[in-house]
């Protein structure tokens, strides 16, 4: 009797393992055990795929700012250019009785993404804004700055992310020491500006924040494209954390002579920050499809900085419902991406949205706010898979919602997004990643075919 209970026990724990190892692709999910089921697998569901321009962006929220030029062969050239604020540490700065200039430099630490040739040289000018930004205002990625024309400071620089720099470092009272920092940007500035604007100015223009942003006003970063080289590239910038404009002057008490520095931050949370992006696809294959938008063409392109998404539709989906009383067990949507070099690497990640009958953007309920329903990150997808060149979806709950009549299908979009992006934040278009890719169209014939798979059940 022993030996018979072991044995009933070994064959189920078997028989367990045994369905455990079964492909998980052709099976039905939470599907009621006692109902007739046939799983079936299709890949043949049309998609539509169309290129279009995204929608400007406001750009005085974004987490990281885009800085650069890039000539893009098959995407045209894209540039970003970014209008910044300077804080005081301590109201009523001053410079003490009799300052001497030694130097200045603009400080500008790295953020997540550079995109573009990493060999390129990029000249960086600094400019003075003609009139300060507005905190109550909203700036938006083609709203364009007052600037004044003096170049007040530049540096041919190669991006760096990886590399720290060694700095002079002041130290009150002792020799300097030279110590090692985090890669940043470091842009000397011109004496006779700073001289006029801080170290020989009015000290009432440092007594509260709000006069000093009226006589500072500002400043513009720009790249200057014909003294650049290579394809060039966008590098984004943390205004938030230690960027900065250094300035060191020399005092006199009795007959010691000192060095000090003082510095004026970034902070975009407490005045702001704004950026200018636009893209120029003149003379590209992007123009032609931007043109003719009721043409399927062999390739779609989707692109960051509020440039490029594929709008997609499935024009025949409600023909699934001649295959009877049907569910879905799972759907996925599979979008190849077409070439990609070390220069021009397809997007890290891109986010599937739809829209409702307002066309305001929504998630899809399978990367929606619903815990009940919604898929982790990974499990929904959308993340680049070198590997097998493509991107992937799952999109079960959306179609299965479409096919029951619980929603109606609005259009649907992908879009790149950055790496760090979080639901919390909308599915809104990208400010914080320059990356692209070109996609595989729905249309027939091609090698690269957006494919929608499903696999579904058909219940008795």
């Amino acid at each position: 009797m022993k030996l018979y209970k072991l044995d009933l026990l070994t064959l189920l724990i078997s028989l367990f393992i045994f369905s455990g190892c079964q492909n998980t692709d052709s099976i039905g999910l939470d599907v009621d055990p006692t109902t007739d089921i046939a799983g079936t697998f299709i890949d043949t569901v049309t998609v539509r795929a169309t290129t279009v321009r995204e929608d400007s962006i406001v750009t005085n929220v974004l987490s990281q700012y885009p800085l650069g030029y890039f000539n893009d062969p098959i995407l045209g050239k894209t540039s970003a250019n970014i209008a910044l604020s300077l804080t005081m540490v301590n109201s009523a700065t001053t410079f003490g009785t009799a300052p001497a200039l030694d130097s200045a430099v603009l400080v500008l630490h790295y953020g997540d993404e550079f995109y573009g040739d990493s060999t390129s040289k990029i000249q960086i000018e600094v400019r003075q804004l003609a009139e300060p930004l507005n905190k109550s205002k909203s700036y938006y990625n083609q709203t364009g700055f007052n600037v004044n024309s003096a170049i007040i400071g530049n540096q041919l620089v190669t991006i760096r992310r990886k590399d720290s720099v060694k700095v002079k470092e002041i130290v009150t009272g002792k020799p300097d020491v030279v110590k090692t920092k985090a890669p940043q940007i470091r842009i000397p500035l011109n004496t006779s500006f700073i001289n006029n604007n801080f170290i020989k100015a009015a000290a009432t223009n440092f007594s509260t924040q709000a006069l000093f942003m009226k006589f500072i006003k500002g400043l513009h970063l720009k790249v200057n494209e014909a003294q650049s080289s290579g394809a060039g590239g966008i590098a984004f910038l943390n205004l938030a954390d230690s960027s900065r404009l250094d300035i060191y002057y020399r005092t006199t008490s009795g007959t010691t002579i000192d060095t000090i520095k003082v510095s004026f931050p970034i902070l975009n949370a407490s005045e702001p920050v704004a950026a200018q992006f636009t893209h120029d696809y003149t003379g590209t294959s992007v123009q032609t499809q931007l043109n003719n938008p009721n043409t399927q063409y062999d390739f779609t392109y989707v692109q960051g900085l509020a440039g490029l998404r594929t709008k997609i539709r499935f024009p025949h989906l409600n023909k699934l419902k001649e295959l009877g009383n049907i569910t879905i067990n799972k759907a996925e949507l599979i979008i190849s991406v077409v070439g990609g070099t070390d220069n021009y690497k397809p997007s890290p990640r891109l986010l599937m949205y739809t829209t409702d009958i307002a066309s305001q953007r929504q998630f899809i309920p399978d990367f929606g706010t619903n815990p009940a329903i919604a898929l982790p990150d990974l499990d929904f997808g959308g993340f680049y898979d070198a590997r097998n060149k493509r991107y992937k979806f799952v999109v079960t709950t959306f179609l299965q919602d479409i096919l029951k009549g619980k929603s109606k299908q609005y259009d649907t979009f992908i879009a790149p997004v950055s790496i760090p992006y979080t639901r919390q934040s909308g599915p809104v278009p990208s400010g914080t990643t320059a990356s692209r890719s070109v996609l595989g169209s729905g249309k027939n014939g091609v090698t690269y075919k957006m494919k929608l798979n499903l696999f579904y059940s058909r219940i008795n």
